[in-house]
């Protein structure tokens, strides 16, 4: 039997990730099933702009049906110290800082998204810098690249290009 058994006494962990996969699902649910409608309209062309906010919603809900299993099947892992905010309120201003950027910057898609998913991989991360700096460099990179050439080069949708010229 795997899992955490639960010591007498100890404290059961809050309830929070398990609300926030929750509503996370079901934000999902309703935004894939618009995207469904919307996509039905317009087509599911690969070429459109039907495809993407399926697969993308679509992938949401899978991943927040992840997460909110997870939730569930660890509830009953006490927390130390009750929790911290600290991470969940960096990767929100992370991701504020992110949107901003990507709003009135001209720093473009590709230079924003490789910064923001360090700055999120270093915040998540436990591991000291000197591991794994190589690695998560390469990560931001390849994956901000390879996300904007997908976008803009097979599903024609615009993203800012910014001061790279691709």
């Amino acid at each position: 039997m795997s899992g955490t058994v639960q010591e007498p006494g100890a404290a059961k962990a809050a309830p929070g990730p398990i609300v926030a996969g929750g509503m996370l699902f079901a934000v999902g649910a309703l935004l894939f099933a618009q995207a469904l409608a919307l996509a039905g309209e317009r087509g599911y062309a690969p070429s459109g702009p039907g495809l993407a906010p399926v697969i993308v919603t679509g992938l949401w809900v899978l991943v927040s049906l992840g997460y909110l299993a997870e939730s569930i099947r660890n509830r009953a892992v006490p927390t130390e110290g009750g929790g911290s905010w600290r991470t969940p309120l960096l990767l929100l201003a992370a991701l504020i800082v992110y949107a901003l950027v990507l709003k009135y910057t001209v720093t473009g898609y590709v230079l924003a998204t490789a910064a923001f998913v360090l700055v999120t991989a270093r915040t998540l991360s436990t591991r000291p810098v000197r591991e794994v700096v190589v690695r998560d460099l390469a990560v931001a990179v390849g994956l901000s690249v390879g996300i904007y050439l997908v976008f803009t080069r097979l599903l024609g949708i615009v993203l800012p290009a910014g001061v790279l010229p691709l």
